[in-house]
């Protein structure tokens, strides 16, 4: 995240800032490291919403830290936008609070229809972390959307991943159930476990998993090849703005940007693009430039804010081949 900050702030700086009223304005990104918690995220936040007054905050990434902020941002009548966050009571009944990733609710259908149309998948299984409110509402979410396009649930299998590192129940129970596909919208510490017992139990069922699958980590396990995933962005997908985008950030930094990197940019250039458009830096002005931001083409896909601060935009689908994730299919609302 705060490298993708710091090469918005610097580009946009070296172009003579934010022309606004014929006047350029520089650019000051003020970083507060927030350590990935929640009491954390929220007294830094009071401190840049008070002290700093701070026109507009990009973050946090986590829905966890994201969900306190954002309330702290609606209070304080100050735009927010997280560039990672999905849950939907980040932006729930907020008017100053947006976020660049899809949320947790498309994904679910997404998916679904992408196991449907794509997979044409009729027998699902489902495997998730029943403790976990991402898991537990993504997993309902593709029930409702798969059985709507006339697939069947045949295996609801949950555990709590605080307490289980053996998936062998659940996962001899989803083989006895004979599905096409096996859901596990699960963090990668326990995916890349179950596609391993998987598979030692015989099973070679397709996996389908979401954005919380960590490629980097998963591509280490030959067992999760050909497996297919969600992720909110990939620099294999190839578009003019992601293009532009990854090769100033590997001039930058030597390195490839991931989707973290992406959608922080994204959260920035639609800020940007809102203060040029309001003609203005005050707070209320941007929120409503943002809100109502329609089209807006950005690394991470195009953006429209039409029903609040949760975008309408593509998913995109992955599947690990050869422990490389290669683009297979785009999934628009």
């Amino acid at each position: 995240m705060m490298q993708s900050s710091r090469l918005a702030e610097q580009l946009v700086n070296a172009s003579g800032g934010i022309l606004v009223g014929g006047v350029a304005h520089r650019v000051r990104v003020i970083f507060r490291d927030i350590g990935d918690q929640a009491d954390r995220a929220t007294s830094q936040a009071r401190d840049l919403l008070n002290r700093e007054s701070v026109v507009a905050l990009v973050g946090p990434q986590f829905s966890r830290d994201a969900i306190p902020v954002a309330s702290l941002a609606e209070q304080a009548r100050v735009p927010m936008i997280s560039p990672m966050s999905t849950h939907p009571q980040t932006t729930l009944g907020k008017s100053y609070v947006f976020r660049i990733a899809f949320i947790d609710d498309l994904q679910g259908k997404a998916l679904a229809q992408f196991a449907r149309e794509t997979l044409h998948a009729k027998r699902a299984a489902l495997l998730y972390d029943v403790a976990l409110d991402y898991s537990r509402n993504l997993s309902q979410v593709f029930r409702d959307e798969f059985t709507a396009r006339g697939g069947i649930v045949v295996a609801d299998q949950q555990f709590t991943s605080d307490r289980a590192a053996d998936f062998t129940s659940q996962l001899t129970r989803i083989g006895a159930a004979s599905p096409d596909l096996i859901f596990a919208p699960n963090f990668t510490s326990t995916d890349s476990i179950q596609v391993i017992q998987a598979r030692r139990l015989g099973l070679r069922t397709t996996f389908l998993g979401s954005d919380s699958w960590n490629p980097q980590i998963l591509r280490e396990v030959p067992e999760a090849d050909g497996a297919y995933f969600a992720v909110q962005w990939h620099p294999g997908i190839a578009t003019e703005e992601a293009d532009s985008f990854v090769a100033r950030y590997r001039l930058a930094y030597g390195t490839t940007p991931d989707a973290t990197g992406a959608s922080t940019w994204d959260a920035f250039q639609v800020i940007f693009a809102a203060i040029r458009s309001a003609g203005s830096v005050s707070p209320d002005s941007i929120r409503l430039a943002i809100a109502a931001t329609d089209g807006f083409r950005g690394v991470t896909g195009v953006l429209t804010y039409r029903n609040g601060g949760d975008p309408r935009k593509s998913v995109y689908i992955m599947r690990f081949v050869n422990r490389l994730g290669v683009f297979q299919r785009r999934v628009d609302p």
